[in-house]
C-alpha cells in the first residue's frame, strides 16, 4: 500500500482527473452556439495531454521500481503491442464516436525508450525544446503536403501500414511526433520527488506561469489581428479554446499563436504542458491532506485503473452513440451533462469497490502479466525432461 502523499497516489489522482476531463470532452456538452461551454474550456484539448504527461510518469516510475520486470524494454514494447491492438480493436467498431487514444499511446511510450536513461533536467528541457520545435515542423509538413483527412485508426488500417504510422505519427488528432513533448516532461516528472510539498508547488507555479502566460500571448495576437483574415466564424476571445481548422481550411504560420484545443502548436503545446503541471502539482498537494485525500479517494481509485475504466467509457458512450443516432438524436446533447455524471459516478464507485476488494484494475493487471511473462523460459521448461 502506497504511503499517504507519496507520488503514486498524486499520479493516481491526477489520472483519474484526466479519464473525468476525457469522459467530459466525448459526452459532455460540445461547441455548438457562439462561446464554449465552461467544462470544454477547462478539459477541452487538455486533458489528453495530460494522460499523455502521466504515461511518461508511469513509464518512468515503474522502470525505477521494477526494473527487471515490468519495467524493462522487453515489458514495455510487449505493453505497447497490446494497446495499439485494443486501441485499433476499439476503433474498428462501427460508428465510434471517440477518437480511441490508445494506439497512439502505445506507440508514444515505445518512442521515447531511448531517452530513459537521460537526466532529470534534460528531459524537462528537451520535452519544452520538442513542443516548439516539432509544432514548427508539423506546421511544415502541413504547408508541403496535400490535406490529409484522419479517420479512426482501426484493424483494416494495416492493409496500409505505412499510411497507418503516418497518420499516427503526423497527421492524426494525437501527432505522436509532436505529442513525445508531453511523455518527455512526464518522464522527468516520473523521476521527482512528487511527495515533496516543496517540488509539489513548484510544479503549480511553474504550470500556472505557463498556462496563463501562453493564454496572455494567445489573446495579444488576436487584438494584433493575426487571425482576422482566415479565421471569420469564432472572432474575439473564443479563438483561445478553437479546435484546429486542418484539414479543411488551409494552413497559415500564424497559426503559430494558436492555443486552442489539440491544435498541436508552439503556444498550445506549452499551454497543455502547463495545465498537465498544474493538475499534478495540485494532486501531489491533495494527497497530503488528509479529509482531501479521503474524499477523493473514488477519483484515485479510477486513476489507478485507467485502461480498464477507459474501455469501459469507450465502448458505453460508443453504445449510447449508437442508440441516439438511430432513436433520439436530440437526446444526446440535452442529456449529455447527465449521461457525463452518471459515467463519472458508476465508474469511480465501481473503480472504488474493485480496488478495495480486488486491487489491481482486471485490463491492468492482464496487461502486466502478459507483459512480465517469460515465454521462452516457460516453453522451455516444459519442454525439458523431467528431473534434468
Amino acid at each position: 500500500m502506497p504511503r499517504s502523499g507519496s507520488r503514486i497516489e498524486a499520479v493516481d489522482l491526477a489520472r483519474g482527473f484526466a479519464l473525468v476531463g476525457m469522459m467530459f470532452t466525448h459526452i459532455g456538452p460540445h461547441w455548438i452556439g457562439k462561446s464554449p461551454p465552461v467544462g470544454d474550456m477547462i478539459a477541452g484539448g487538455r486533458a489528453a495531454p495530460l494522460f499523455a504527461m502521466l504515461a511518461g510518469a508511469a513509464l518512468m516510475i515503474v522502470h525505477q521500481r521494477d526494473p527487471r520486470g515490468a519495467g524493462t524494454t522487453r515489458a514495455t514494447w510487449i505493453r505497447a503491442a497490446i494497446l495499439i491492438a485494443m486501441g485499433l480493436a476499439l476503433g474498428s467498431l462501427e460508428n465510434m464516436p471517440v477518437y480511441v487514444i490508445l494506439a497512439y499511446y502505445g506507440v508514444m511510450i515505445v518512442v521515447v525508450l531511448p531517452f530513459r536513461r537521460l537526466p532529470t533536467g534534460w528531459l524537462f528541457a528537451l520535452g519544452a525544446v520538442w513542443a516548439i520545435v516539432a509544432p514548427i515542423v508539423l506546421i511544415w509538413a502541413q504547408r508541403s503536403h496535400e490535406a490529409v483527412i484522419t479517420k479512426q485508426t482501426e484493424w483494416a488500417d494495416l492493409r496500409h501500414p505505412g499510411e497507418l504510422l503516418m497518420e499516427i505519427g503526423v497527421w492524426g488528432i494525437y501527432p505522436v511526433g509532436v505529442w513525445i513533448a508531453y511523455v518527455l516532461v512526464g518522464m522527468a516528472v516520473g523521476r521527482i520527488d512528487l511527495g515533496s510539498a516543496a517540488i509539489a508547488w513548484r510544479l503549480v507555479a511553474v504550470g500556472a506561469g505557463l498556462v496563463i502566460t501562453t493564454l496572455l500571448a494567445g489573446w495579444a495576437a488576436i487584438n494584433a489581428g493575426v487571425f482576422d483574415d482566415q479565421i471569420e466564424c469564432r472572432r474575439g476571445w473564443h479563438i483561445l479554446f478553437a479546435g484546429p481548422t486542418y484539414p479543411y481550411a488551409d494552413v497559415h504560420w500564424n497559426e503559430l499563436w494558436l492555443v486552442g484545443q489539440h491544435t498541436s502548436r508552439p503556444l498550445g503545446m506549452l499551454s497543455t504542458i502547463g495545465s498537465a503541471l498544474l493538475v499534478i502539482g495540485l494532486c501531489a498537494l491533495l494527497v497530503k491532506v488528509p479529509w482531501a485525500r479521503i474524499a477523493l479517494t473514488p477519483v484515485r481509485a479510477a486513476g489507478a485503473m485507467t485502461l480498464t475504466l477507459y474501455t469501459i467509457h469507450v465502448l458505453w458512450s460508443w453504445r449510447l452513440r449508437v442508440d441516439f443516432v438511430h432513436a433520439h438524436p436530440d437526446d444526446y446533447q440535452h442529456g449529455a451533462y447527465g449521461i457525463w455524471l452518471l459515467q463519472v459516478v458508476v465508474l469511480c464507485a465501481a473503480a472504488t469497490v474493485w480496488s478495495l476488494a480486488v486491487g489491481k484494475g482486471p485490463l491492468e493487471w492482464l496487461v502486466r502479466k502478459l507483459s512480465v511473462w517469460d515465454w521462452v523460459r516457460r516453453t522451455k521448461e516444459k519442454s525439458a525432461p523431467k528431473g534434468a
